[in-house]
């Protein structure tokens, strides 16, 4: 009487295919294969396994999946002292498989431990900043200069005794008004997480 094992092997057979390349082209370990074909249903841990394993298999070499569970489920039933294995062995993961899926998990382990670990800088980091006009600190005939600076957006800019508030990229204006000879500006720049940094900046009226 013919069996979905020996369905499965004889069609294997016939097609001169062995279960080192059926492994390769299904991603099932032979022994897994081996037991389907000789019918060994110890060696998987549940029913739900074996069907999987069995559709797979069955449609790998040209059978009709049904075909094959039904031969399966007539053998199956008649049998009362089926023990299964404790753990789900991992079917589908060759040496393979198992080296890309845990590089790509080291890889994104890495992605996250960077990106959470810059973050994590920039929030103890005092704010940066950054003069964008005027270029030049040397000047004649003025009476004051346009400082624009830039920092980061939600900081807060003190000048002398006066805040400005960045606009959402980050500018700032502030005039400055010049007397003959140095004059000295002083930036204080206090980050959203309290953090300080102070920045001079001085200009000469001839």
């Amino acid at each position: 009487m013919i069996t979905v094992g020996k369905l499965l092997q004889q069609q294997r057979l016939k097609q001169n295919i062995t279960l080192k390349k059926a492994e390769e082209q299904t991603r099932i370990r032979q022994r897994y294969l081996k037991a389907i074909e000789t019918e060994n249903w110890s060696m998987f841990t549940s029913r739900v396994y074996i069907t999987g394993v069995i559709k797979t298999y069955a449609s790998y070499l040209g059978i009709d999946p049904e075909k094959a569970m039904a031969y399966f489920r007539r053998d199956y039933e008649r049998k009362e002292d089926v023990t299964f294995k404790k753990r789900l062995p991992s079917l589908q993961l060759l040496p393979e498989t198992k080296k890309v899926f845990f590089g790509l998990l080291a890889a994104v382990f890495v992605f996250f431990a960077f990106y959470f670990g810059y973050q994590f800088n920039q929030y103890l980091s005092p704010p940066g900043i950054e003069i964008v006009s005027p270029e030049e600190n040397v000047f004649r005939n003025r009476q004051k200069v346009t400082v624009i600076g830039k920092t980061e957006p939600e900081s807060t800019v003190r000048i002398y005794n006066e805040e400005l508030f960045p606009d959402d990229n980050g500018f700032f204006r502030y005039e400055f008004p010049l007397k003959k000879g140095l004059n000295t500006l002083q930036i204080e720049v206090t980050g959203p997480n309290g953090k300080k940094t102070v920045h001079v900046e001085e200009f000469m009226l001839e």
